[in-house]
Parts: structure tokens; sequence; C-alpha cells
């Protein structure tokens, strides 16, 4: 009898001594499994998240004669490496010069220029991209005319005005007060605002109007009243 226990002690200890070996066997595989697939995602994920450049935008492919700044926006705006370092290509029909990303041109006509950027694809791998700008001949200001009112009361005053001629190479005019007097009036775009009776006189300049480097600048006066005809009207 005792002899029969132990036979069967023994029976049971193979028994389970197998289905442990072969749960492992089971369980091994899938752990396996799963570390390949981590392994596998990590290989995908691999480096420093770098961020390709796709485009370049934004460069003025339309210039005077004279020197300008070429500038342009990288796309994406995340891109790993943003420098862009510029140089002339053969096919235009002038010639130019270049330092840094200054551009400076004698004559009308069409220059290629090339901007890369080092290892902007990928690493080893530079993103290029050729733009044709047309350089046209400069125009000066010769004058302006102020379409604002010239009488108006104390408060604000919407400015305005015409660039002659009209094919003038810089036509944006920048507002500023010449000579605020005692109206205390100040200027933010083309908003005058004035808080006192009084003569203002305020400049309209255009950079480089005249000629590269050299602004064009025309004063205009502005007479402000005090509002006191309505104080009457105040219902307070």
């Amino acid at each position: 009898m005792r002899n029969t226990i132990k036979f069967i002690g023994i029976i049971a200890l193979v028994l389970l001594t197998g289905f442990f070996i072969l749960g492992c066997k089971i369980i091994m595989p899938e752990d396996s499994g799963a570390d390949n697939s981590n392994n596998t995602d990590n290989t995908d994920n691999t480096g420093d998240g770098f961020v390709p450049v796709t485009n370049i935008t934004g460069v003025n492919t339309s210039v005077v004669i004279g020197t300008v700044s070429l500038v342009g926006r990288v796309v994406p705006s995340d891109a790993t490496n943003q420098t862009i370092k510029w140089s002339l290509q053969p096919g235009g029909d002038i010639e130019g010069k270049l330092n840094g990303n200054k551009l400076t041109t004698t004559e009308e006509g069409y220059i290629i220029v090339r901007a890369t950027i080092e290892d902007g694809t990928a690493v080893g791998e530079n993103y290029t991209k050729n733009f044709y700008i047309f350089v046209d001949p400069f125009v000066a200001v010769e004058s302006i005319t102020y379409d604002g009112p010239a009488y108006d009361e104390v408060g604000i005053i919407y400015l305005d005005a015409t660039v002659y001629p009209d094919d003038a190479s810089y036509t944006d005019i920048v507002w500023s007060v010449s000579n605020a007097g005692t109206t205390r009036a100040t200027i933010k775009g083309d908003v005058l605002t004035t808080k006192a009776e009084g003569t203002v006189i305020i400049a309209a300049t255009i950079v480089n109007g005249l000629s590269e480097g050299k602004n064009f600048t025309q004063d205009f006066s502005i007479f402000v009243k005090g509002d006191n005809d309505n104080d009457d009207d105040d219902p307070d």
C-alpha cells in the first residue's frame, strides 16, 4: 500500500513538472514577442526627433536695383535645421553680388539664387531650392499729397496720403509727429491722437524713397480745436 501511494506521488510530481515546463514554453515566446515588438517600435522611433525641411517660402522675387536682404520662411516652422545659405546660380541675364544674405545688383533683369539648408532633408542631405528674382529699375518718390483732414477736432484723426509717381519703387509711408505743439499728439500706425487744441506737424516718411539708404520725408500741418461746442449737449 505504501509503495502504491509512493508511486502515485512520483507520477503526480512528474505530471506537475511537465505542466510547469509546458507552461513556461507557452508563456516565454509571448513575452519574447512582446519584447521584440517594443524593440521594433524603438527602432522606428530612433534618433533625436529629426524634422526635415519641406519648403522655403516668403522670398521676395521682385526687387529694385541696389542692395536688398534675402529672407525666407522655412516650412515646417519646427524643422530641425533652418539656417539658410544663399548662393548665385548661372542662367540669369544679369550679374549680381552676394554677401551673406545681401544681394547687390546694378542693372535690371533677372537673377537666379539658391537657398540651401545644410542637413535640411536628412543628416548628410541638404535641402536646396532655386528662386528667380526679377530686378526692376529704381523709381524715386517725387512728392506726397496729404489726403486726410487738415482741420479737425481733438481726438482721433485717420491719416491718408498719395505717393507720386504711382510707380515709385517704395511707397509705404511711416507716420510720425514732427512737432506736437500744444496738442500732446501721438501716432500709432496711421492713426493720429490729439488731446488738446493746437497745431500738430506730422511727417510722412518713405524709407529708401529717394535712393538706397536715403529716405523721402514730407511734413504736413493739422489744426485741431477743442470740442467745446458740444458741452451744452452733454447730459452730465
